[in-house]
């Protein structure tokens, strides 16, 4: 089965849409939120600063910000029907003068040079056609002295064709076949013209219920649950998806990479 013939099965779906659209998950990014209060803390927000972030999603991270640092913040992702959930969420949070959102892509940011102190994307980088331009957007965008960061899947080591070939057969995982190793990375942020670069690496690991909870609330864990137990389609790709990361522990990683304009 190739990749466009299993675009919205459950079985073969990506494995960021599965989590997302089937799972019913809000925060797929590796880390989960204790992950992104880190990427916030290495780009040093707080209350004064307007901050963008890229390939928001469903809004989860930009909120989080919000309420946590006080920040602005302007999300902005490809999808209007993330946008549209994004912004219905930042409403019953009361967050509707806080935090706001657009439609736009990531290689043409519907942005201002020089707009915003802080530029952030989460698992964001592995699903552009063009890593690079996506840095230099960011750049472009962001204030002289300004910080940016981001939050990408990383490999340990480097991969095997082998092992690539199995994260595309069996996790349906086709954007993970544009992960860097941490070194990557890092060698192509330099590239891109960021500066002052720090890296944070960090095992993937599995948070198990109680990141969820963290991650997810009471309400929308009890939702993800109930899923896994009544929904068979669900619960065999869950277990083939866990039982795959244990195996190769060895190759899975995150990294949070941030510098300066």
């Amino acid at each position: 089965m190739n990749e466009k013939e299993c675009e919205c099965t459950i079985e073969g779906c990506d494995i960021f849409d599965f989590m997302a659209i089937h799972v019913g998950l809000t925060v797929i990014h590796p880390g989960g939120f204790k992950a992104t209060q880190k990427l916030a803390e290495s780009c040093h927000l707080d209350e004064h600063m307007r901050v963008v972030d890229i390939a928001c999603g469903k809004g989860t991270s930009a909120v989080y910000l919000a309420q946590r640092y006080g920040c602005e913040v302007v999300g902005i992702d490809i999808s209007e029907d993330l946008v549209t959930q994004a912004t219905a969420l930042a409403k019953r949070e009361g967050l509707g003068e806080k935090v706001g959102f657009r439609v736009g892509d990531a290689l043409e940011l519907p942005f201002l040079d020089d707009e915003f102190d802080v530029a952030i994307s989460q698992a964001m980088l592995v699903l552009v056609p063009d890593k690079r331009k996506a840095i230099q957007e960011a750049l472009r965008v962001t204030k002289p002295g300004g910080y940016l960061g981001w939050l990408e899947l990383s490999w340990k080591k480097q991969p095997t064709a082998g092992f690539l070939d199995a994260v595309s057969d069996v996790l349906c995982a086709y954007c993970m076949q544009k992960v860097h190793t941490f070194q990557g990375w890092k060698d192509l942020f330099r590239e891109a013209g960021i500066n002052q670069l720090e890296t944070q690496s960090f095992d993937l690991g599995n948070t198990g219920m109680a990141g969820m909870l963290a991650d997810e609330g009471l309400i929308n864990t009890s939702k993800v649950m109930f899923k896994y137990v009544t929904n068979t389609q669900i619960r065999k790709r869950m277990s083939t998806m866990n039982r795959f990361f244990r195996e190769h522990a060895d190759y899975f990683g995150y990294g949070i990479y941030t510098g300066r304009k």
